[in-house]
């Protein structure tokens, strides 16, 4: 089973989004684990302040030999089935988990992605967190639909 964790800054309020992401996991939580971890915004600080410590939080809880993957716009573009090649090229590789992290409102600090595997963009426009991690754990299903050759992506 392959795990997936996703490390965002900010937390899913009850919502119309919530209730999608929910259901997305639902659907997959056979095959595969998602742990997400939520983080408390910084305030009172300066932008490069606030990145910084955001980064010690989103590194704060990684489970060992993962593979780690920014979310950020300035990273590669997928399309899903070169996402899922990815995913089943790093699992067939020895990894047994994969972490996502999200960053907050002022995205990522340079170290998390210096400390990735990979970088990833979901698209060059700016997302509010919560819509970032639907399509994340959207495209998280549609991985494991693809892997498992299911219509489903088509």
């Amino acid at each position: 089973m392959i795990k997936f964790q996703i490390n965002a800054i900010g937390k899913l309020k009850k919502s119309p989004i919530l209730d999608l992401i929910e259901d997305y996991k639902n659907r997959i939580r056979d095959q595969v684990k998602i742990n997400e971890l939520e983080f408390k915004k910084s305030k009172n600080m300066s932008e490069d302040s606030v990145k910084q410590s955001e980064a010690e939080l989103l590194l704060s809880d990684i489970p060992r030999s993962s593979c780690l993957i920014s979310m950020d716009e300035t990273g590669d573009l997928l399309t899903s089935h070169e996402f899922a090649k990815f995913i089943e090229q790093k699992t067939n590789e020895g990894y047994p988990s994969f972490v996502f992290f999200i960053g907050g409102a002022d995205g990522l600090h340079s170290s998390v992605k210096k400390q990735s595997d990979r970088v990833i963009s979901l698209g060059r426009i700016t997302l509010p967190h919560m819509l970032a991690r639907l399509i994340l754990i959207e495209q998280i299903y549609r991985i494991e639909k693809i892997m498992a050759n299911h219509p489903y992506d088509k």
